[in-house]
């Protein structure tokens, strides 16, 4: 119903009007309700250009399609609320199951780590005593032989000394003096055994040593290979709510992003990214080693990684999709497929089945190392690593959608990996007896 073929029908609806409601900015009563506009307008409205193409309805139409919208829209309410109401009633764990399940968890994880503490010290332990051994053995051939030494020394003396006293001697020219003569000289001849032997000084063997050096530096390079592990680089991480793509929805605590085919009402800005879906952390590393966390459950679909800030933000080529350009690197996941993508190249990676399904995605930062790795959380299992050398400042980044397409609105949530002091000392005055939580 256009406005020309109104204009015959306002005089009748004059009398029809909205019970004496005026218009707010003409102050005449209002006759008709305009669909593009979604409002009512009075007969002063509809002079001018500005509803020259637009299309009314009577009041009475008006508000029965409104009120059939609200009817389907309360339907669709009772229905979501049902299901809420179903499975809240489905729920299996309580607080306190939870509580019982951290504890035991903890007792484990704790049990566990005292008995590698425990093997360690008393590898130690043994190790230090065979080094303490093989001291003392050692000590004993060096002590040997100086007592040889000290002993060959006196001996030669003792010789030399009577040798002098006998050439002293010439009246002792007898039987007797040739048979202790006779006697020396063996002697002497045996001592010359005695010096070759002693100058040919017994080593000391540090084999043992270097064995036990050896079997040290394995075990080092084994549990270097393990410790630390990735969570000990943990960051808690927040969305820039400046950077996020009009079509996405962050929650009051930045965690949570969330597409909606329906733009929302944010204004626009130079960082805001126009052409893809995507938004960026608040952080950025430059240094160090880092490692966060993602919850992607029920997604068809996402592509999740770092960029520089060089990134595009406006504009629908692959300058602004995340792995499409030399800024940034990142996993794509589309129907269970991951692609590991960095300027332009698209890799389709042969993971184990299990990886598949992924819930919840870590990711983990080596800057100097120039490493970017993606791990399947619950799984355990390494996906892919980027190694790269990395000259700018990186930005984790975001994108909840695998395609335009994509009719999966489920959000993605960044996940809090460290307890704040606060949460610290609120758990802490919840373990103390007596006193009530």
């Amino acid at each position: 119903m256009s406005l020309q073929s109104n204009q015959g029908s306002i005089a009748s609806s004059n009398s029809g009007s909205s019970l004496g409601v005026q218009c707010v900015i003409h102050s005449e009563n209002l006759i008709l309700y305009c669909n593009e506009c979604v409002d009512c307008v009075c007969p002063r409205c509809l002079v001018g250009s500005k509803h020259k193409t637009h299309t009314f309805s009577p009041f009475e139409e008006a508000c029965k399609e409104h009120k059939l919208q609200i009817t389907r829209k309360v339907k669709d309410l009772k229905k979501g609320h049902d299901r809420m109401k179903k499975e809240m009633g489905r729920i299996p764990l309580t607080l306190q199951d939870i509580e019982i399940i951290i504890s035991k968890t903890r007792e484990s994880v704790e049990e566990k780590y005292n008995i590698i503490k425990e093997l360690l010290e008393n590898d130690m332990k043994a190790t230090m005593n065979l080094i303490e051994a093989e001291s003392l053995a050692m000590e004993a051939i060096i002590t040997g032989q100086q007592v040889d030494k000290e002993a060959y020394s006196d001996a030669i003396s003792s010789i030399m000394e009577r040798v002098d006293e006998m050439n002293a001697d010439r009246d002792s020219e007898s039987i007797q003096t040739l048979q202790e003569v006779i006697s020396w000289k063996t002697r002497l001849e045996a001592f010359e055994d005695l010096q070759r032997s002693i100058g040919k000084e017994v080593p000391v063997e540090n084999w043992r040593l270097k064995s036990l050096t050896r079997s040290v530096e394995e075990l080092f390079q084994a549990m270097k290979k393990l410790l630390p592990r990735m969570w000990e680089y943990s960051r808690n991480i927040t969305f820039d709510e400046n950077t996020a793509h009009k079509n996405l929805t962050l929650s009051a605590d930045l965690r949570s992003a969330q597409y909606s085919p329906l733009p929302s009402g944010v204004q626009n800005n130079p960082v805001r990214f126009e052409g893809s879906s995507n938004v960026l952390a608040n952080e950025s590393f430059s240094s160090g080693k880092h490692y966060w966390e993602v919850k992607v459950r029920n997604k068809d679909g996402w592509n999740i990684g770092v960029t520089y800030a060089l990134i595009a933000r406006k504009g629908k080529g692959k300058e602004t999709i995340l792995g499409k350009n030399k800024y940034s690197w990142s996993l794509r996941m589309v129907d269970r497929e991951f692609y590991a993508l960095h300027a332009d190249e698209s890799i389709l990676l042969d993971t184990n089945n299990r990886d598949h399904n992924c819930e919840q995605l870590g990711v983990f930062l080596d800057y100097e190392e120039g490493r970017l790795s993606f791990y399947n959380v619950y799984r355990g299992t390494h996906i892919h690593s980027f190694k790269t050398k990395f000259r700018k400042p990186v930005f984790p980044a975001f994108n909840p959608v695998s395609t335009t397409h994509s009719k999966n609105y489920e959000p993605i949530v960044l996940c809090h990996l460290v307890p704040t002091m606060e949460e610290i000392a609120e758990g802490d005055n919840k373990n103390i007896p007596g006193e009530e939580s």
